[in-house]
């Protein structure tokens, strides 16, 4: 900062320089004043203190000549005046013939005072001189004052110019820069630190926009290679921004939709799914029915996923999975597990009656292996009907052909039943069975359905319940609903299990096989079609387990 720092230095040091000099010219004319005033006041006061002396040694009584004499020889040595020389021999003559008894005492006292009036009159001619010399030295002390200030000023506007004008720029330009424009150059040509300053800010500049360059690149590569994939998916996919305003969609999206962008979504399922993704700032996918949204002959799983800031919410983005062949291949396997559980039932029913047949002897009576072998072949056609007949009971449900019967029935009258049917395989598992609360509320019920639900969910918990363990059953009241639950102390259930143990066939690997694992898939069936859910809780292997499902109570609207 030498260069920077010099300038200053050097219009600080010129400005001190103007100052003292003319403080040093004003001290030398005041100077000078005062000698020219002291050497007037000594030579004319001189005179005038003299004739007065003179004046005074005359009127006195007697006359002092002696000191008039004194007086007037001083006088003669001490002539300043033009005529003061001529007026102080004539003086000394008048004396000269006073002395001699030949002269006029007044006239001498006369002279004395003519030379004493000169004099005067020279020192007021000294004092105005002296006054307007002043007033010369104070009217060219405040020019060269002014002048010193209007150039002092003059400086420090240029110095101030010098090293702020172009701070002022850097600064204009460091306002564009921050608001963007990175293209802003401070053209200035000095060798001093601000010329150092403003080539570093250029600099910087051009790496700025380079770094905007490169980003902008970037962004643009990665919003194309976005685009790219949405576009190549198979599945509709919507972008919209906080309001609801579509922002963006693939290919599938706009052949399915058929709205421009910035309007909002027409499809009512679709704009409630997105407002509720805002709202609750979390992902809107439900496993049940609610999340199949059907349009334009097809049928989509709706998932709607929102984006935010740490701070607010910026859209969101909706996925519809196209699972109208999947609901198709689904329908068809119903479709034929039921044609094909009721066309097998038949065949089990006759082969059935015929073992049993065989058993009671209408054929004969039948050796010990004989009886062994048909008493294996009962409990397999036994084991086969059942299992035939909970497919039909199935299908028929998920399909809606043989929907509940409801009825306003005690939530205790149905645990209680289905506890009296199950106590005596309690008993031979050696388990006990406690009951907790058991609520009067009614409920919408059919109660042969909901006495199988509950007898399989203790059935299962027995079997899972080693001996010396307890099953218990509550029913407890909520405000719209009763919640049933059947906890047991067995071996329970693994955690990646809990989310699909209610599916068709699903046993969990090292439990109790007791059927064929639709038991389940079965209740889930029941629960949902009398309007309620239904869930499994298991804190982990061999620490028990409990499934819980609501019936919704009698004051709660029959749909």
């Amino acid at each position: 900062m030498q260069n920077l720092r010099r300038q200053l230095l050097l219009s600080h040091l010129l400005l001190i320089g103007l100052m003292l000099l003319l403080l040093a010219g004003g001290v030398l004319r005041f100077f000078h004043l005062g000698r020219s005033i002291d050497r007037v006041l000594d030579a004319n006061v001189k005179s005038v203190l003299l004739m007065q002396q003179t004046k005074d040694a005359l009127s006195a009584q007697p006359v002092r000549l002696p000191e008039a004499a004194f007086a007037i020889q001083q006088e003669l040595g001490n002539i300043t005046e033009p005529g003061e020389g001529e007026l102080a021999e004539a003086l000394r003559d008048g004396f000269d013939a006073l002395r001699t008894g030949t002269g006029d005492r007044k006239q001498v006292s006369a002279k004395a005072q003519e030379i004493l009036e000169l004099n005067l009159a020279a020192m007021r001619r000294a004092d105005a001189e002296a006054k307007h010399e002043a007033r010369q030295s104070a009217l060219l002390g405040a020019a060269a004052t002014v002048g010193a200030a209007v150039l002092a000023v003059l400086l420090a506007r240029r110095a101030v110019q010098g090293a702020l004008l172009p701070l002022v720029s850097l600064a204009r330009q460091a306002e564009e820069v921050g608001e963007g424009r990175l293209n802003q150059r401070i053209e200035l040509t000095r060798s001093d630190e601000i010329g150092t300053l403003a080539r570093a800010f250029n600099g910087m500049s051009e790496k700025l926009a380079e770094a905007r360059a490169a980003l902008e690149a970037r962004l643009i590569r990665a919003e194309r290679m976005n685009d790219a994939a949405l576009e190549s998916l198979y599945d509709p996919v919507i972008v919209t921004d906080a309001a609801g305003r579509l922002v963006h969609l693939n290919r599938a999206a706009e052949s399915l939709l058929g709205q421009p962008l910035g309007t909002r979504l027409g499809e009512a399922r679709l704009a409630q799914a997105v407002d509720t993704a805002l709202q609750e700032g979390k992902t809107v996918a439900p496993d049940d029915s609610s999340a199949l949204v059907g349009l334009k002959d097809k049928t989509f799983r709706l998932r709607v996923s929102p984006m935010r800031t740490e701070s607010e919410p910026l859209g969101a983005v909706i996925v519809l999975e196209d699972i109208t062949s999947l609901q198709e291949v689904d329908r068809l396997k119903t479709e034929f597990i039921s044609v094909a559980s009721h066309e097998l039932r038949t065949p089990v029913t006759s082969l059935l009656l015929s073992v049993q047949l065989l058993q009671e002897g209408a054929v004969g009576t039948l050796t010990a292996p004989q009886s062994q072998l048909i008493q294996a072949q009962r409990d397999d056609l036994e084991r086969l009907e059942r299992l035939l007949r909970e497919l039909l009971d199935l299908t028929k449900l998920e399909s809606g052909a043989s929907p509940p019967q409801l009825e306003a029935v005690a939530a205790r009258s149905l645990c209680t039943a289905a506890l009296d049917g199950i106590r005596a395989e309690a008993g031979a598992q050696g388990v006990s069975l406690a009951v907790g609360t058991l609520t009067e509320t009614l409920v919408w019920a059919d109660t042969g359905q909901l006495t199988r639900v509950l007898t399989n969910l203790l059935g299962n918990a027995i079997r899972h319940t080693p001996r010396g363990g307890t099953v218990t059953l509550e029913a407890r009241e909520l405000p719209s609903e009763v919640i049933v639950t059947v906890s047991d102390t067995g071996s329970g259930i693994p955690q990646e299990y809990l989310s699909e143990i209610f599916g068709r066939f699903t046993q969990v690997p090292g439990a109790t096989r007791g059927g064929a694992g639709l038991g389940l898939s079965l209740a889930k069936a029941i629960v949902e079609a009398h309007g309620g859910t239904i869930a499994a809780q298991s804190a982990g292997v061999g620490k028990g387990s409990a499934f819980i499902f609501t019936l919704p109570r009698t004051e709660k609207t029959r749909e």
